[in-house]
């Protein structure tokens, strides 16, 4: 069933973070008559990232918390401030919530419970903590959830060690499921970064499971929450591409169905439900980056108290006057020369996703006003991919690589744009960095600059899987050196190693291959295993430059198992079949709309073609997702032959003379063939490798 919901604009704030917007318990309003009652203003101050409610079990949460630094505060509903409170954590406060007389802050990889403001328990996780949630148990016991950046749900009972629920993306959101004021005592909601919605629950035997209420991927969940809009409760979502959806909440018989889909333009940092512009009819109240708060209600549009008409049209009067006011004194400070020294004003928030369908990234950029433009340079080869919901104009300008610099890219915006979207793709084994200027049409003067670590490899989840090919070093230096030197090869190595009897382990996998590399080090010896060839040399090529800059010496081991090879190419040609097949598909597709805009007799086609044409728009857009790929595809071949030689025979081939002799092997798309030219051996000894590969080739 989808919903009809009107958009109310209510007003405008500043900057917001995540998770900083409530709505009161029932009985407690700010609307009058449609104006917004101010009830009570803080003074200003430091920037506030997390703002919850709470109070006594049992009652109403009707007290504010707001953290801000390291410190927190907490008001009435009234303002009156009734607690301000030092956590003395180091890092500033990122998630905050609050039961009863228990405190839950998370600072960076730290977590620290307090009852009654003194210490209760705390937790290392050595992974940057994204959210955390507590949940009540009889005899005034708590059960702290977390939500990690090592794609795990942690749940947490005192000081014993954490259940860990491992998770296919880390989670981004934790939202304890709510119907009205009454508060789960066993479920909470989890969004995750890839776009996923899934219901934890905490079992009697204190073991923690997931329903997956949501399993398709999209853009990373920002904000949830349930709420019962219209027909059954209902989950309200808020994405970092500014989408704000409804489903329905799912039991045993029916899987959670789009209600309802808005995109406010830009990333949402809170979507919570309740009552406010209009008595008795529920609503989604919105907060964006930007500051904008609205609501979209169930109320009929033009449904309207006496007079309350009068009121509406005087107050957008009011703000329109605001407005321009506002912008009047913009463009009397744009005339002016800005000091060097005066601080940057310009709010952005980036974020930078891998994609693991195609082992792209995506960069979006958002202020909190109008985009005039974004420069983009970066001293490592990347190739700067088309994206649906980009409409800027872009323009490239010559590069000299002998000076560093492979890519200068301009993307103008159009008017009112305040997120911009890109997508790139990076070459495996060449890291860099990206820089990013931006600019706003309001302050044109005023520029600020993002740096962004192009990795050397594009992997991701962390898991285990089997060691083929090894590289070990050893040498004088220490686990935190190690994990450091790791950070600048692997995307999402944590804060701190997590180390066990001594010895720190990372288990990653290949987002476009899906082969598996496994890191286990420790003082003065590190051990590298991994499936791909390729990944291997990587490392020994960075991490032995890391090492020679610090004047570390290093005894290198490196052994290659042939297994290996037909491992990875048992993974890589099943999509090479499929992407020579669809390549020859659109081939054949083209070669008829020509040949048909001649003649048009369909009947003497044959039925393959008559079938291909019925699914022309299918076959198009999966073309579309990926045009390189075949290219793609052959290059990583080529590559791990490259690779293959220097580890195997230790010499070196340029790409051209790789691609010289697997021409033909990569033609004919034979596994033996291919194998042949790895190995330089017959079909007979050739075909005993065949045995190692994956069950499903």
């Amino acid at each position: 069933m989808t919903l009809a919901l009107s958009r109310i604009d209510y007003t405008t704030v500043g900057v917001t973070s995540r998770g900083t917007t409530v709505i009161f318990p029932s009985g407690i309003y700010g609307m009058k008559k449609g104006e917004l009652q101010l009830t009570f203003k803080s003074l200003p101050g430091a920037k506030i990232h997390r703002m919850v409610l709470g109070g006594s079990i049992g009652m109403l949460r009707d007290k504010i918390f707001v953290a801000y630094g390291s410190s927190v505060k907490g008001f009435t509903r009234k303002g009156k401030m009734f607690l301000e409170f030092d956590t003395s954590l180091i890092d500033p406060i990122s998630a905050l919530y609050v039961l009863g007389p228990d405190l839950a802050a998370c600072a960076r990889d730290l977590y620290h419970r307090y009852r009654d403001c003194k210490d209760a328990d705390s937790y290392l996780a050595g992974e940057t903590l994204h959210d955390v949630v507590l949940l009540p148990e009889d005899g005034g016991v708590v059960y702290a959830v977390l939500a990690c950046a090592d794609c795990a749900v942690r749940v947490l009972h005192g000081t014993r060690t954490p259940t860990v629920l491992r998770l296919p993306s880390a989670p981004t959101v934790l939202s304890v499921y709510r119907e009205g004021e009454i508060y789960s005592k066993d479920r909470v909601l989890v969004g995750t970064a890839d776009g996923r919605i899934g219901l934890l629950i905490l079992q009697g035997n204190k073991t923690l499971r997931i329903t997956w209420l949501l399993t398709s991927t999209g853009s990373g969940i920002t904000s949830l929450d349930t709420h019962q809009l219209q027909d059954g409760m209902d989950i309200l979502v808020g994405r970092q591409d500014g989408v704000v959806e409804v489903y329905t909440f799912p039991d045993e018989d029916i899987t959670a169905t789009l209600r309802y889909h808005y995109n406010a333009g830009e990333s949402i940092s809170t979507v919570v439900g309740g009552i406010i512009g209009v008595a008795n009819y529920s609503e989604v109240l919105v907060t964006t980056y930007s500051g904008r708060v609205f609501g979209l209600t169930t109320s009929p549009p033009g449904l309207l108290e006496a007079g309350q008409s009068d009121v509406g049209i005087a107050r957008l009067k009011l703000e329109i006057e605001q407005l321009q006011e506002k912008l009047s004194e913009e463009k009397e400070s744009s005339n002016l020369t800005p000091d060097p020294l005066a601080p940057l004003i310009l709010a952005v928030n980036h974020k930078m996703t891998l994609h693991k369908e195609d082992a792209s990234y995506s960069l979006s950029v958002e202020l909190d006003t109008s985009i005039d433009n974004i420069l983009i340079q970066s001293d490592t080869p990347v190739d700067l991919l088309e994206t649906e919901n980009n409409n800027a104009v872009v323009s490239l300008s010559s590069c000299d690589p002998r000076e560093g610099n492979f890519v200068l890219a301009t993307y103008r915006c159009q008017i009112n744009t305040n997120r911009l979207e890109m997508r790139l793709r990076s070459i495996e084994g060449q890291p860099g960095t990206l820089q990013i200027y931006v600019t706003s049409q309001v302050q044109p003067k005023r520029c600020r600059k993002i740096f962004v670590p192009i990795y050397a490899l594009s992997l991701h989840v962390r898991q285990h899987g089997d060691d083929d090919a090894n590289l070990k070093f050893n040498g004088n230096f220490t686990i935190a050196e190690m994990h450091a030197w790791l950070s600048l090869v692997l995307p999402d190595v944590p804060e701190r190693p997590h180390i066990h009897d001594g010895v720190a382990v990372l288990v990653y996998v290949s987002s476009f291959i899906g082969t598996v590399l496994k890191c286990k080090y420790k003082k003065g010896s590190a051990l590298f295993q991994g499936e791909n060839i390729s990944s291997i040399i990587i490392l020994r090529d960075i991490l032995t430059k890391e090492a020679t800059k610090r004047k570390i010496k290093l005894d290198v081991f490196c052994e290659v198992a042939e297994g290996s090879i037909s491992k990875v190419l048992g993974l890589i040609l099943p999509r090479l079949d499929t992407a020579y097949d669809l390549t020859q598909k659109i081939k054949i597709l083209d070669a008829l709309e020509e040949w048909e805009l001649k003649s048009d007799p369909k009947e003497n086609l044959c039925s393959e073609y008559q079938e291909l044409l019925q699914k022309e728009t299918e076959v198009r857009s999966a073309m579309s997702k990926d045009t390189e790929i075949l290219s793609r595809l052959h290059a990583i071949i080529t590559d791990l032959y490259v690779d293959w030689e220097r580890a195997k025979r230790s010499r070196r081939i340029s790409s051209k003379e790789a691609t010289t002799r697997l021409k033909d092997a990569l033609e004919s798309r034979d596994l033996a063939t291919i194998l042949q030219v790895f190995t330089g051996k017959t079909d007979t000894i050739v075909s005993t490798l065949l045995p190692l590969l994956p069950a499903a080739i």
